[in-house]
């Protein structure tokens, strides 16, 4: 561990199963991971002139300065202990290792961002004996030097492409907020990161948009001439005026999938669901 005392802001540490992401390469969809949950997010603090994904399930964690990490003592019971934020390496460390079971099969870096303390993560990354997943909105590239001794650790990478429906750019941003989306996805394969590309969809999702998302996507290949995954996940919502207004048709969803297919192989493409809600798990 090169630097055990530095610290950062962590929003939660647990164990749980891995429910997104589907079939594609990259995925770890149904597999147990310890969720390190760091706080922070660039979008909801308004790096591209919004606040935010409307749909964010986890808003605690767009605020960096957290004043609490809430973490699993014992794996999978779902109880917390809390300790007071920044933390320490040396300690999320001790925290991981108290919930490490058989079945472990990768740590998932999310947020929030992750990459929204990239210096932390950075040494942290360093300090984690097991599979690292970097969920991450992809938004924030770091210099050719950082990124690629980033790549070295990590494994798995879903990078989320953000639907204009989505609210995490003014419309005058957006389409740069998809291309720095896109840029991330193509640097993180090219230094030898599994990454696939995961887009929330609603009711407001427009085809036009999924076609020009998908025929970039398509142009983004592995060294094999393998084309990047896209796992397409219908909006979940809790709010019943938003889910009046914003969940999407089984024909919308249907014509989704249809456009995608024009420009990406159907072996590239998945449904994901939030598994995890439906279990009430973690």
């Amino acid at each position: 561990m090169n630097n055990p005392d530095l610290e950062g802001y962590i929003a939660e540490i647990f164990s749980s199963i891995q429910g997104e992401g589907g079939t594609v390469r990259g995925s770890c969809f149904g597999k147990r991971q310890i969720f390190i949950r760091f706080s922070g997010c660039n979008i909801a603090n308004g790096a591209f002139k919004s606040t935010g994904c409307f749909w964010c399930d986890t808003p605690q964690a767009q605020i960096m300065e957290t004043e609490y990490l809430n973490y699993e003592q014992k794996p999978c019971s779902q109880e917390f202990e809390r300790m007071k934020n920044p933390v320490k390496i040396s300690e999320i460390i001790q925290i991981v290792e108290n919930l490490i079971t058989p079945d472990l099969h990768s740590i998932s870096l999310t947020g929030g961002e992750p990459l929204y303390q990239l210096e932390f993560i950075s040494e942290l990354i360093k300090a984690l004996n097991y599979p690292l997943y970097l969920e991450t909105n992809g938004s924030i590239i770091p210099f050719e030097n950082d990124l690629k001794e980033l790549a070295k650790y990590i494994k798995y990478c879903c990078c989320d492409i953000k639907d204009k429906s989505s609210m995490a750019a003014l419309l005058f941003n957006w389409e740069n907020l998809v291309n720095n989306e896109l840029e991330f996805i193509s640097k993180m394969i090219h230094y030898g990161v599994e990454t696939f590309a995961k887009i929330v969809v609603t009711s407001q999702t427009q085809i036009q948009d999924i076609q020009w998302i998908s025929k970039k996507l398509s142009e983004i290949k592995y060294s094999n001439g393998e084309i990047v995954g896209l796992a397409i996940q219908p909006v979940s919502l809790e709010n019943e005026d938003l889910k009046d207004k914003y969940s999407i048709s089984i024909s919308h969803l249907n014509e989704i999938f249809h456009t995608s297919a024009e420009y990406l192989n159907p072996e590239n493409l998945t449904l994901s669901i939030q598994a995890h809600k439906y279990l009430k798990l973690l």
